[in-house]
């Protein structure tokens, strides 16, 4: 018996600590870091499904605005002018606002239809999935878009 703890004692020795093999690691082809991940096509139609959703309440919003008549002050001061003009300066501002909303929605669709979508239009590098699930409309990568903003 005393042979066999010695064989043993030795063999323990002997072998190598795990934490001292390092076993190489099997990269995921999935897994690549260098490559964010792209839409697949369950996400790229939902996402066109919000992004007509937004156009379809956009129009209808533009549309009521358009039928909402401002009444013409018939006789009053200029504190009534004053607040009538400021009444129609914002309505436009909204306007303005909105049709440009329109605008991006109507790209980002566009895009969708040329299965463009999802690449940035500066560096032509994909756009994170996460960032389009939060602005489906958007045209440029997180880095692109912090240069134009710096810039601009």
């Amino acid at each position: 018996m005393k042979k066999t703890a010695k064989k043993t004692k030795i063999k323990k020795i002997l072998k190598p600590k795990k934490s001292a093999v390092k076993t190489p690691v099997k990269s995921h082809p999935e897994r690549k870091a260098a490559a964010p991940a792209t839409l697949n096509v369950r996400e790229k139609e939902a996402i066109r499904k919000r992004l007509l959703e937004q156009r379809d309440e956009l129009l209808k919003l533009v549309n009521d605005k358009k039928n909402l008549d401002l009444a013409e002050p018939e006789v009053g001061d200029s504190a009534d002018q004053a607040s009538q003009s400021l009444d129609k300066e914002m309505l436009f501002e909204l306007s303005d606002n909105e049709r440009r909303m329109l605008d991006q929605i109507e790209s980002a669709l566009r895009r969708i239809e040329k299965n463009v979508y999802g690449t940035c239009e500066s560096c032509r590098k994909p756009i994170a999935v996460a960032r389009l699930k939060v602005i489906p409309a958007a045209r440029y990568c997180i880095a692109c878009q912090n240069t134009n903003e710096s810039a601009g």
